[in-house]
């Protein structure tokens, strides 16, 4: 007989039975079951990631060059010749006792400095919302990392009382006065427990604590994989009906439940849901939870806290705001309840809010209008209507009046003097003086890693100090190392002035693991792959490309047009391909007409030019010309191939990447 299948309910139903719960059942709590997942949006690597990299050291000494990574794995003694870096996850705590073998003082070294300076995501500050403000208040986590109670400090919240260690777990009790953290694998300051032995068991003393607790708590599980022993076998144990209600596992696309947290939910009666993200997922709650909800009200409370961090909550916030409008139903779900919950005569940024949320763009020239009548001497809702003046509307002279109504408002504002040095550079080329206001807005603010990388991408394309540049690229990489546009403006200089290939590459697959829907990333990818001229190179050069198009679809931009060329090109080098598919969709982007950028072909051309008949060489050369200047479209008419092409919609029925 076939085992009793999990159920798996909608987001939806899930968020509605919890507010069920939370309304109805004065007697039943939630406990979040946390695990490195719900961190990665802080900037906390996962285990996954750590295990992956860890891999990598012992190959490079135990191996070197002898033998490639992906031979090397079977035959290292870690996982029954079974391992892979996808499935690392599995044997992190096999991978650390070997990478740290001899030094372990060394391994918790290494995590400190990953967790060192990371600021809660707004997941954790929502969370911190849902503590404080109902009778759910239990947080039981396998994380090191202290992102609960430095949210709940952050917004000035009860403090919890955090149990760190299994001597303490005495004092985990279901009736509680605050908040209650269990770490079941220590602090990361108290010999965290990471090797095979400490994970795969748990303390009597936590099996007790967790056993009474669970009696009286729903477990939600949010970004925990279950890969550890310690608490998946707690929970295995526990006799049916020892744990509160139905336990709820969480998990993200791609990632479900392993086959010993369904055993945990088939003998508990659990059920398990899909969600977008931590962030998300707590987005959703918090709405359901939270009479009165208000993100713009929590931001300005944190505000009042310390403006870093408020920025921080802003821009995450916002990035949800602007990724929705791209992403799954539920993603666009978190967006709209993000949008909705800020009441719009409270504060400035409820105004930004909804005037980004507004997808027409007449619509949103009102609203920012409106909100500038409202709160005139916002210096931030003023920078960020010149932004929307200057990207969308176009309308240039109002753009730079707004920029310097900001500046004069706020001149300390180091984000609206970097957003107006770009304006400078970009629509003015007044180079002299966005530099000067580049280096003021650096003065203002030197640990601001937009405004570092912006500086260095003017150092590198219009003063060719290529030096100057790699310099403030490696410090925005070092502020922001999970901000994906650092990771890819670097690529750029190391791809085309340094011709480091292999660099180039690894931060370009850096830049689509941080946000793999963009666009250019996977065109500037496509393209240095095709200069390296390498067969499995050319292969995934045209995957990059299917990718590009398919997160471009419908509007034609620079990056389309580019990644059309090199599918062209790509066609050219393959035997019986016909390039005109390509090319057909290329002339239909020329046609329809998109902004265009600066860009180089030369090493793309470099390198495959020289493969193709003479004819078609000058031919490719006219088509980039005329990617990169609309003045130089008509110029393709004097190749005959090109005048018989009949365009095509640039993403019509597209193949899957």
């Amino acid at each position: 007989m076939s085992e009793q299948a999990v159920p798996e309910w909608t987001l939806d139903g899930t968020l509605d039975e919890l507010a069920r719960i939370d309304r109805c059942m004065k007697d039943r709590q939630f406990a979040f079951i946390l695990g490195a997942g719900a961190s990665f949006t802080s900037g906390i690597p996962t285990g996954h990631h750590l295990a992956q990299q860890w891999l990598k050291d012992l190959h490079l000494r135990e191996c070197g060059e002898a033998l490639p990574l992906e031979d090397w794995l079977p035959t290292c003694g870690i996982g029954g010749g079974q391992l892979t870096l996808d499935n690392a996850a599995q044997h992190y705590p096999h991978i650390f006792e070997r990478r740290f073998e001899g030094d372990r003082e060394g391994g918790y070294a290494e995590l400190e400095t990953q967790m060192e300076g990371k600021a809660p995501s707004l997941g954790y500050s929502l969370l911190a919302e849902i503590i404080q403000n109902t009778r759910h208040k239990v947080v039981v986590t396998t994380n090191f990392d202290n992102l609960v109670a430095d949210a709940l400090a952050m917004h000035a919240h009860q403090s919890p009382l955090v149990v760190a260690h299994e001597s303490l777990a005495g004092f985990v009790r279901p009736q509680l006065r605050r908040p209650l953290v269990a770490k079941i694998h220590r602090d990361l300051f108290l010999n965290p427990l990471n090797d095979a032995n400490g994970v795969s068991t748990l303390e009597e003393g936590w099996k007790l604590a967790l056993k009474k607790l669970f009696q009286y708590f729903t477990p939600v599980v949010v970004g925990y994989g279950g890969n550890d022993g310690s608490l998946m076998n707690m929970l295995r144990d526990l006799n049916t009906g020892e744990i509160a209600g139905r336990m709820v596992w969480c998990y993200r696309d791609g990632a479900p439940p392993n086959a010993i947290a369904l055993e945990v939910l088939r003998k508990h009666k659990g059920l398990q849901v899909k969600i977008p993200g931590f962030d998300e997922f707590m987005l959703l709650l918090a709405a359901k939870l939270l009479k009165g909800f208000d993100v713009a009200e929590i931001a300005e409370r944190t505000a009042k806290l310390g403006q870093e961090r408020a920025e921080r909550y802003r821009g995450q916030a916002k990035q949800l705001v602007e990724a929705s409008a791209r992403g799954t139903p539920d993603e666009r779900k978190a967006g709209n309840v993000l949008t909705l919950s800020a009441s719009a005569g409270n504060s400035w940024w409820a105004w930004e809010l909804k005037a980004k949320a507004e997808p027409d763009l007449v619509k949103r020239d009102s609203l920012y209008r409106e909100g500038i009548r409202l709160f005139p001497n916002s210096a931030e809702l003023a920078g960020n209507y010149a932004l929307f003046l200057e990207n969308q509307r176009k309308d240039y002279d109002a753009a730079e009046a707004l920029y310097k109504r900001a500046l004069e408002l706020d001149p300390s504002n180091a984000n609206n003097t970097g957003n107006y040095a770009i304006f400078l550079k970009d629509q003015r080329k007044d180079y002299d003086a966005a530099e000067a206001l580049f280096k003021k807005a650096l003065e203002l603010d030197p640990n601001h890693a937009n405004n570092t990388v912006n500086y260095a991408i003017f150092l590198a394309n219009q003063r060719k100090d290529d030096n100057a540049a790699e310099v403030l690229y490696k410090k925005a990489l070092e502020l922001d190392p999970n901000h994906a546009n650092n990771a890819a403006s670097y690529a750029i200089l190391l791809a085309n002035q340094r011709k480091d290939h292999d660099a180039a590459e690894a931060l370009y697959n850096k830049a689509l693991e941080l946000r793999p829907d963009d666009a250019n990333t996977h065109a500037n990818l496509a393209s240095l792959l095709l200069s390296r001229f390498e067969s499995e190179d050319v292969a995934t050069a045209s995957q990059h490309v299917r990718h590009c198009l398919e997160l471009a679809r419908p509007q034609v931009s620079q990056a389309s047009a580019e990644a059309l060329m090199y599918g062209a090109l790509i066609a050219e080098l393959q035997p019986g391909a016909d390039s005109a598919d390509m090319l057909r969709r290329l002339k239909g982007a020329l046609f329809d007409g998109f902004e265009r950028g600066s860009w180089d072909f030369t090493l793309v051309f470099d390198a495959v030019l020289p493969h193709l008949p003479e004819p078609r060489r000058a031919f490719y050369l006219a088509l980039g010309r005329a990617i990169l200047d609309a003045d130089q479209v008509a110029a393709l008419d004097a190749f005959e191939p090109w005048r018989s092409l009949q365009p095509l919609d640039p993403f019509a029925d597209l193949p899957s990447p």
